[in-house]
């Protein structure tokens, strides 16, 4: 499954709780040479250290524990979820004993740790963290033949189709049911006003698709015409970050699409991080500023947290006290290699948590605020992450 296909009622379904344990594993893989051999024995190796933690947990019952071993921890049933044609540089595989298993491939740059977790529901921190390192977006194409919706994420491109996308017109007039132009035929006088009557329920419908997608920024593509029309009555101005001129993108791929608003993106990013370096420096005088990983940690704890800024390359480890509000940060243990560990590493210790940052985006967007994710280097005086609090 692709990052794009993420939604927040997605994630609902797999907070769900489930029979112990509910396997998550993560794992890098080569963007440039998707699922290699490399891939494959990493893979490998994460089943044989889930398979090992599945024999020694007394926690998992007999039947839970048989159907897990003899079918779904099998790198051989991931294999063949794996999309070759999806460019990614991780994956985030979800097996219980009941369902069918879940691969998701997700595009990112950022360095990612092997892991296994055994819980009682699927860990969604790491989807929740590379949605947003992938900086989410919509992409509205207006054209009066039919206006369609889309998602983006990294430089991927995916059709909406719900939400009343894709939305053809009305057709009021006979005219209008003629394909192309007609030789010497006038506009009517009502062809203006339904040409806004369907801006209208475009805009109606998008503004279900904004609340489903957390109201991503949104980049507008249209005619001269239209496009001044829909941005003179939509309701959502505040979220249109570009717009862009038509120029045959209603017949682009949704792939030739995401070149060509690449661009676009990729300056309204930058912008993005300008601004959320000015906030910060803002929120220090008015004291809304919370910096490093324990004054951050416990801010979102206490969901005071407005915005969250996270270097992309970012890794933290620590513990936290009983009521989860306090972070004590160690320095970043050296990862267990797999398949075969080295023999004088040391296992962290038990309560060490090495995934924080995925903690912190997620506890984050859990309690409302926006996650911006900056270039590494940004947050060097607090520690590759800050926060402007709402109070």
């Amino acid at each position: 499954m692709d990052i794009s296909e993420l939604t927040p009622e997605t994630l609902a379904t797999l907070r769900t709780p489930r029979p112990y344990p509910a396997v998550t594993m993560v794992m890098p893989v080569d963007p440039k040479a998707p699922f290699s051999e490399k891939d494959r024995i990493l893979l490998r190796g994460l089943c044989t250290e889930a398979q090992r933690q599945l024999a020694e947990d007394q926690d998992v019952e007999r039947d839970v524990r048989l159907a897990l071993r003899d079918g779904k921890l099998s790198p051989d049933t991931v294999a063949e979820l794996v999309d070759p044609g999806v460019p990614a540089g991780e994956l985030v595989v979800y097996l219980s004993a009941t369902e069918p298993a879940q691969v998701w491939q997700v595009p990112t740059d950022a360095e990612v740790q092997p892991r296994v977790e055994f819980a009682d529901r699927y860990l969604t921190r790491y989807l929740a963290a590379a949605e947003q390192r992938s900086w989410p977006y919509l992409v509205l194409v207006l054209d009066q033949e039919m206006c369609r919706l889309y998602r983006g994420s990294a430089s991927r491109l995916r059709e909406v189709k719900e939400h009343g996308f894709p939305e053809p017109p009305a057709i009021p007039s006979p005219e209008d049911a003629v394909p192309g132009p007609i030789p010497r035929a006038q506009p009517y006088e009502a062809h203006e006003e339904y040409v806004k009557q369907y801006l209208r329920t475009v805009d109606k419908n998008l503004g279900r698709a904004l609340k489903a997608h957390n109201g991503l920024p949104l980049f507008v593509i249209g005619g001269d015409k239209i496009l001044a029309a829909y941005l003179d009555l939509t309701n959502y101005r505040d979220l249109v970050a570009d717009t862009l001129p038509l120029t045959g993108m209603d017949k682009d791929s949704p792939t030739d699409l995401a070149k060509r608003v690449a661009p676009a993106v990729e300056a309204y990013r930058a912008e993005q991080v300008a601004e959320a370096v000015r906030e910060l420096e803002d929120s220090r005088s008015q004291n809304r500023y919370a910096g490093g990983p324990a004054e951050v940690w416990t801010a979102i704890a206490d969901k005071r947290v407005q915005r969250l800024i996270v270097e992309e390359g970012l890794l933290i480890a620590g513990t936290t006290d009983a009521d989860g509000r306090q972070l004590t940060t160690v320095p970043y243990p050296e990862p267990v290699t797999l398949p075969q560990p080295k023999e004088d590493l040391e296992r962290p210790e038990p309560g060490l948590v090495t995934d924080i940052v995925e903690q912190l985006v997620e506890n984050a967007v859990e309690s409302g605020a926006l996650v911006l994710f900056v270039p590494d280097g940004t947050l060097a005086d607090s520690a590759g992450v800050a926060a402007v609090l709402r109070y």
